[in-house]
C-alpha cells in the first residue's frame, strides 16, 4: 500500500508538479511577479502553468532519466483487459478454413497462369 503511494506520489511530481513549478520559474524569469500575479487571476492559473512549464520540464526528467532510468519518467501501471468477440460462428470451423486455403489456392493458380501466359508474349 505504501509503495503504491509512492509510485502516486513520484507520478504526480513529475507530471503535475514539475510542469507546474517549472511554469511560475519560466514566468517570473519572462515577466516578474507580475506576470505570475496575471496567471494566477486567469480562469485556470494551474493548468497555465503546467502548459507553461511543459517544455523545461521535459528537459528535467530527461536529465532525470539520464541519471537514474525510470526515476524522471516513472512507469505507470494499467489494467489490462482482453475481450472476445467472435463472429457468430466457431472459430476453430474446419469447414470455413479449408475454404479460405481453397480460395488462396485457386487465386494463386489464376496468378501462375497470369504470369505464364505474360511471359509467353515478351518479345526477346
Amino acid at each position: 500500500m505504501a509503495k503504491d503511494q509512492l509510485k502516486d506520489f513520484h507520478l504526480f511530481a513529475m507530471e503535475s508538479a514539475l510542469p507546474f513549478g517549472m511554469g511560475i520559474i519560466k514566468n517570473a524569469k519572462t515577466g516578474g511577479l507580475k506576470k505570475i500575479m496575471n496567471v494566477i487571476k486567469s480562469k485556470d492559473p494551474f493548468s497555465e502553468f503546467q502548459v507553461d512549464g511543459e517544455t523545461s520540464a521535459k528537459k528535467v526528467r530527461d536529465k532525470i532519466d539520464q541519471l537514474i532510468p525510470g526515476l524522471g519518467y516513472p512507469v505507470v501501471s494499467v489494467d489490462v483487459t482482453v475481450e472476445e468477440n467472435y463472429p457468430d460462428h466457431d472459430i476453430n470451423d474446419q469447414d470455413s478454413l479449408v475454404s479460405t486455403l481453397n480460395r488462396i489456392d485457386n487465386d494463386l493458380d489464376y496468378l501462375r497462369r497470369m504470369i505464364s501466359n505474360d511471359s509467353l508474349s515478351i518479345d526477346d
